[in-house]
């Protein structure tokens, strides 16, 4: 299932409301959010190799979307810790997964890879969030069941 995207995102944006949104296109099955990018030359913080910062927001997304699935209700994240292990290169997709491991009182807890096409893992985190935005959730996923229907 593709989850729903808010047009002026910077990470799952349309670019013709935000020219700066990555455009990243997210999917759930069975527990589990998925996305693939390919980073461009804006996105290195050095040459050939992608800025950390793209690779931390990649992790958030997915891990909200994780987290908001399980909540049903749409997540703010409370804390996100990101270990980078190896680059990653401009131009190489990536594949960025995001599950549920848990929770601590009212926060889900979200574990997270980026890997390369291989299954290398380049960078993972964990994070805690907060299911916020219930309404929002309900109207979201209702207009998403009527544009399947359409």
């Amino acid at each position: 299932m593709e989850l729903p995207r808010y047009p002026g995102c910077f990470v799952c944006g349309d670019s013709e409301e935000n020219p700066a949104a990555l455009g990243l296109r997210c999917f759930f099955e069975d527990g589990v959010v998925q996305a693939s990018f390919v980073p461009r030359e804006e996105h290195a913080g050095y040459p050939g190799i992608v800025h950390g910062g793209i690779l931390a927001s990649l992790l958030d997304e997915a891990s909200i979307w994780a987290a908001s699935m399980a909540a049903q209700a749409l997540c703010v994240t409370r804390s996100l810790e990101v270990e980078y292990l190896r680059p990653a290169k401009v131009g190489k997709t990536l594949e960025i997964r995001a599950w549920v491991v848990g929770r601590e009182g009212r926060f889900l807890c979200v574990q997270a890879t980026v890997e390369d096409p291989s299954g290398e893992v380049l960078a993972r985190s964990k994070g805690s969030f907060l299911p916020r935005f219930r309404r929002e959730w309900a109207r979201l996923f209702r207009s998403l069941k009527e544009t399947q229907k359409e």
